[in-house]
This record gives C-alpha cells, sequence and structure tokens, in this order.
C-alpha cells in the first residue's frame, strides 16, 4: 500500500468530522479551503460531508465516498481522545491495523510533545505527513476497493495544522496523481451589485466554453472567477475573457488577482510612503480594523477616532454644535469636518471619516436607514459623498466599510 504514482485522481470528496460542526460550534473553513486548492491542481471536488463523531455513521459516509471518487479527504478526528475517531474508521475500511510510526514519535519528542504511549497511530503501509503545528500527523493510504485503486487522504482538523500540511507536504504529492491544473483569474469589483455587473457581462457567460465565467458576491464586492482547466500542451486563454470583462465593468475593477481591497489601499499607500487615518462612527472601527489586521499596518495606518454620538464629534474632532444641530451627525457637513480635523490631529496624508444609520432602527425621511455620508480628506482638499445601502445592519455596515476604502483608493489614483 505504497504510493502508486501510476493512479490519476480525477475527483474527491471532503469528508470533515465532528461534532461540533454539525451543532454549530465552529464553522467548517476545512472544506472551503480544500476545495480552492484541488481545483488548483486539476481535481473536482464531487461533494463536502459534514459527519459527527459516530463510527457507524462515518464508516457510512466513507464508504460511500470512496466508491464514488478516487480520492477521498477527510479533516479531523486524528486526536488522542475516545472521540477521535477517523483513523479508526479508515483502518477498519482498508482492512489494515493501526501502527505507530518511529520517525513520527521521534520528532514529537524532539520537539517536546507530551503524547501517550499508543498515540499517533497511522494505517500501516501509509505516507505520513509531519504535523508541525501540532501532533497528528497526516496520512495517505492507497488500496484496492471493489476492484478498483482508490485513496484516503487523513489530515488534522485545526485549520492552523491542516493548512500549512497541506501546503507544505500534501499538495506536492496530489500535483503527482493530476493529468490536468485548473487557472485561476480573479476580476474583483466594488461599488457595484452582482446582478447589474452580472448584466453587463451577460453575452460573455453565455458564449462561454473552455474558458468559464463564475460570478459571486459579498457585501461591497462582486468577483469573477475566469478559470480554465489545462492539461499538458494547452493554451492558456484566460487574457482575453479577462480583457473582455474589463472593457465591460472595468470602471468598477479594482483587482484582478488575489487582493481583497483593504490590501489593494494598503499597497498603495505603502508604495506611495504614504497614511492614512480614521474617524469613524456608524462603522465603530471596522474600516480601521480592515487595515489594522494586514500584517504590517503600522506602516501606512496613523490611527483614528471612534466618535459614536455627538459629544464625542464634537469634543475630539471639533465638529461645531451648529452643524450638529442644523445638519445632523449623518450629513455631508458634519464628515467633511470629521475627515479634515482627523487628518490634522492625526498628521495623515488622508483621512477618511463616515456616519450613517445602519439601522435597524433611526434615520429620517430625508436619510432614511442605509444612508451613509462619506468624506475624504487630503492635503488638496475634503470632499463627502452620500450613499445609500440596503440590507441588514452587518450588510450596511459592511458595504459601509468597502465604499469608504474605495473612496480612499480612488483618492489616491485620481490625486
Amino acid at each position: 500500500m505504497t504510493s502508486d504514482d501510476r493512479m490519476i485522481f480525477r475527483s474527491a470528496e471532503i469528508i470533515s468530522v465532528g461534532t461540533e460542526l454539525l451543532v454549530g460550534q465552529i464553522v467548517d473553513t476545512n472544506a472551503r479551503f480544500l476545495s480552492a486548492q484541488l481545483a488548483e491542481i486539476g481535481l473536482s471536488t464531487y461533494r463536502h460531508v459534514v459527519v459527527g463523531d459516530n463510527l457507524e455513521r462515518l464508516d457510512k459516509a466513507m464508504r460511500r465516498a470512496v466508491s464514488e471518487n478516487d480520492l477521498v479527504i477527510t479533516t479531523g478526528g486524528l486526536g488522542p481522545t475516545e472521540d477521535d475517531i477517523t483513523d479508526v474508521v479508515t483502518a477498519r475500511l482498508i482492512g489494515v491495523p493501526l501502527v505507530s510510526n518511529q520517525e513520527i514519535k521521534s520528532r514529537l519528542d524532539d520537539r517536546g510533545r507530551t503524547t501517550p504511549p499508543n498515540y499517533p497511530l497511522i494505517p500501516e503501509g501509509s505516507l505520513f505527513f509531519h504535523n508541525d503545528t501540532g501532533t497528528a500527523p497526516g496520512s495517505l493510504t492507497f488500496f484496492t476497493f471493489e476492484g478498483q485503486q482508490k485513496a484516503i487522504l487523513m489530515l488534522p482538523g485545526p485549520p492552523s495544522e491542516m493548512e500549512p500540511m497541506f501546503l507544505q507536504y500534501v499538495r506536492p504529492v496530489l500535483e503527482k496523481h493530476s493529468m490536468a491544473k485548473f487557472i485561476h483569474r480573479y476580476v474583483r469589483l466594488t461599488g457595484i451589485g452582482e446582478s447589474r455587473s452580472e448584466k453587463m457581462i451577460r453575452d460573455l457567460i453565455e458564449r462561454q466554453g473552455e474558458v468559464t465565467i463564475a460570478p459571486y458576491a459579498s457585501p461591497g464586492e462582486v468577483v469573477f472567477r475566469v478559470s480554465q482547466r489545462l492539461e499538458h500542451g494547452d493554451e492558456d486563454k484566460t487574457d482575453a475573457t479577462v480583457e473582455a470583462i474589463i472593457e465591460r465593468v472595468g470602471e468598477f475593477v479594482f483587482e484582478v488577482g488575489p487582493r481583497n481591497l483593504a490590501e489593494v489601499v494598503y499597497d498603495l499607500l505603502n508604495v506611495r510612503e504614504e497614511t492614512c487615518a480614521f474617524a469613524e462612527s456608524c462603522t465603530a472601527g471596522l474600516l480601521s480594523s480592515s487595515i489594522a489586521a494586514i500584517p504590517g499596518a503600522s506602516k501606512v495606518l496613523r490611527g483614528g477616532f471612534v466618535v459614536y454620538n455627538d459629544e464625542m464629534k464634537r469634543s475630539l474632532l471639533g465638529v461645531p454644535v451648529d452643524i450638529l444641530m442644523r445638519e445632523g451627525a449623518v450629513s455631508a457637513a458634519c464628515v467633511r469636518v470629521m475627515a479634515e480635523n482627523c487628518r490634522l490631529r492625526t498628521g495623515a496624508d488622508y483621512a477618511v471619516a463616515i456616519s450613517g444609520f445602519a439601522g435597524p432602527d433611526g434615520g429620517t425621511a430625508d436619510n432614511p436607514v442605509g444612508t451613509v455620508y462619506i468624506a475624504l480628506a487630503r492635503c488638496s482638499g475634503v470632499f463627502a459623498k452620500r450613499f445609500f445601502f440596503r440590507g441588514g445592519r452587518q450588510r450596511i455596515l459592511k458595504q459601509s466599510v468597502a465604499a469608504a476604502l474605495n473612496l480612499l483608493r480612488k483618492g489616491m489614483i485620481d490625486g
């Protein structure tokens, strides 16, 4: 049951193991990560399944998965406790014992990891993968099931262990068992909704062939994924499709690539050696945190203010009482003062201010829930823009952050 380099994986099923997933205690991010990785190396994901810590249910799920796929990937259930059953079920299905591996044991001992005497165990004859951030190793086992070659890949459950293991050790092995790879190009838009943007490229979607277009959206962003499956000798034809998309929706495109909007803004500031600051009311720090979440954010982020009521706007950012009384806190006049004084008090090259009604309560006849004012201050002056977003509170807040980041991005580009 050593590796058979002649075996080709064409489809895979991902089984996430753990009762905590079924009851909603944690979110299964492993399946999403693995599906994206498999697609890049030319393997199709047939199905995602979540199974609790139950021997018979997991056995049933794995047998079905093995009967319908070349490769079955499990995540979770490899720990030393009684409810960690994935290795037991796998060994029983394959028909081999679980055995200790001295190389794995020695490496854990060298790292000062204390483990039970009979842990970890892997199916006899498996390839194994070291866990550099935890204790449970991964393993890949080749076997025959109902007269056909199959393989089971077992990976640890914690993403902090599974992802680096997959990228460093597992992916290079799986690439040897794929005859193709997928090229994925991502055209990222903001300031436009999914339905409108999809309508603008409808003809391209209807004519798609070997190069495919898949639209998907989140609050404040629309992505068109342009994909092509390449086998040896095939020509990459994605450029022409990407260019055709940009011809139609170019004014909304902020990136052709992997970066999100905050990362694009960060990189612009970093390259220009400039800084930003934020004055936030309704978003209460979400805008600042979108940049602060990026490693090295201190190079570009000076700081900011969260001013959630009129008194804070007045005392910290000097918004005049007459503006608050006459125009209101949710107004162009208010955010203009907030942005300019934020820039002056932080010394940033750019300052963005934001104030709005995120709901579900509040709003006025002129400025109903969903109304958000955003201002950008820079050395050449300050300007404000009114936005109106639909949806629940969290959706409005996320759209507000995206609009503010895009206003900053455009302000840097336009000068």
